[in-house]
């Protein structure tokens, strides 16, 4: 049978490939692909969506919507799974609602051999949670010299690459690296830090330093690695991709934008923490609130919210960096850089955003699901009829306390405090989470 026809877009009544077992009725699907918003009925079968249909009755007040991307997240494995473990930190994700992740490298060993992150992808798939996209090393050993075997990753459709927790120092290895991965649209995620500058830091400079006695980290550490790499870009002489992460700085953000607008590939994320929190939650806190870049003044996180209002923002993005209770114990110059973030990812950022800016919902969830997937060269995820499952169900209103987590650590500023909307239901490929708890297969 051919497929009807019920509305506009990709609202449709689709061959029955598969049969439905509920039908959600009267949500708000809100698909940032086709750029649809509307109240509807869906069926929900199995494995796929069975039907979108114009809503009967009246609107429930929940959304729907495609599960999130997390382009940058932290699993510990190897070496770490004492703060995380594959399974765990999926775990965390698809609680969050984030059914894609991007899987930074900065493990013991470092993920820099084909073999072994190709074996933790499959690893991490075959778990049946989220879908686990390795970010391997730019450099061998993360040492910022020398690059790794990058066609070889191709060769194994992985071509994202990151030093992650440390800039490419060396401009040769970055112009290189730059160079060789626009033949296979590659790209390369930054973090953007002049480690002169930076070393030794634990806190912002200004009010943070001053009422905390420890170094400071200033801004420029960031943004003058950002001009840095940009530079980079323009001397590879290349159409390459350049993705700048977790910035925190006004400046970089203007960096980034002039640079797109001159033609050059350049797109970049912010945390939800650098959103929602400034330099006196590290003072109030301590090391709790201790991440890198660290949390800024109210000034600079007013602008950067105000930034990403314009649409100079591709993606929002947890930095997820769970760590031992042990090292967030330490003194504030000891303690451990890095929050867990997983699960308050989308509570977090739809609430400055939504509160902060006149960006429309669906431009937000954009900026959690088709953008960062786009950047890791994911399929963009969408809700549509005949389509595999991919969804998240979510109460906007439901307010809740941020007690228990699924990850293995919880180290969150947010922990303990009332958070408003609620991941209710998560599919990917079939039903996972379901009010609080994971749904058996």
């Amino acid at each position: 049978m051919a497929v009807q026809q019920q509305m506009t877009g990709r609202i449709t009544l689709t061959d029955k490939t598969d049969t439905a077992v509920e039908i959600l009725q009267g949500v708000r699907l809100i698909n940032p692909l086709d750029e649809f918003d509307g109240v509807v009925d869906v069926a929900v079968g199995k494995q796929s969506v069975v039907w979108i249909r114009k809503a009967l009755g009246k609107p429930s007040g929940l959304w729907l919507f495609p599960g999130l991307t997390d382009m940058h997240i932290h699993l510990r494995t190897p070496g770490y799974e004492d703060a995380e473990t594959l399974e765990t930190g999926l775990r965390a994700a698809i609680a969050g609602g984030v059914t894609a992740v991007g899987m930074m490298p900065n493990t013991t060993p470092v993920m820099d051999s084909v073999d072994m992150v190709v074996a933790l992808r499959n690893r991490g798939n075959s778990l049946g949670l989220s879908l686990v996209k390795p970010v391997p090393c730019v450099t061998v050993h993360r040492g910022g010299e020398t690059c790794t075997d990058l066609e070889g990753f191709a060769e194994k459709g992985i071509t994202c690459f990151s030093d992650d927790g440390s800039p490419v120092e060396s401009r040769e290895a970055l112009v290189d690296a730059l160079s060789r991965i626009s033949a296979f649209d590659g790209v390369v995620i930054e973090h953007p830090e002049v480690t002169r500058i930076a070393a030794g830091g634990s806190v912002n400079l200004g009010l943070a330093s001053a009422e905390t006695g420890e170094k400071g980290i200033p801004e420029r550490a960031e943004f003058l690695d950002v001009e840095r790499c940009i530079d980079a870009l323009r001397a590879s002489g290349t159409n390459a991709r350049l993705h700048l992460t977790h910035l925190s700085s006004p400046e970089s953000i203007r960096l980034v934008q002039n640079a797109a607008e001159q033609g050059l590939r350049v797109t970049c994320d912010v945390t939800p923490h650098h959103l929602a929190l400034n330099q006196q939650a590290v003072i109030k806190m301590g090391a709790v609130a201790k991440m890198n870049p660290p949390l800024r003044s109210e000034q600079s996180r007013k602008k950067v919210v105000e930034m990403i209002g314009k649409g100079m923002v591709t993606a929002i993005a947890s930095d997820h960096a769970p760590h031992t209770q042990a090292r967030k114990e330490l003194p504030l110059s000891e303690a451990a850089f890095g929050i867990t973030g997983l699960e308050t990812l989308l509570s977090v950022t739809l609430d400055v955003l939504g509160r902060e800016t006149s960006l429309g919902t669906a431009d937000i969830l954009k900026m959690l699901t088709t953008a960062p997937a786009g950047v890791l060269g994911i399929p963009p995820p969408e809700v549509a009829a005949g389509k595999p499952l991919n969804m998240v169900l979510f109460d906007p209103e439901l307010r809740w306390n941020y007690s228990h987590t699924f990850s293995r650590s919880t180290n969150s500023p947010f922990r303990g405090t009332e958070l408003t909307g609620k991941v209710l239901r998560v599919w990917f490929r079939r039903e996972l989470f379901r009010e609080g708890e994971f749904v058996q297969s």
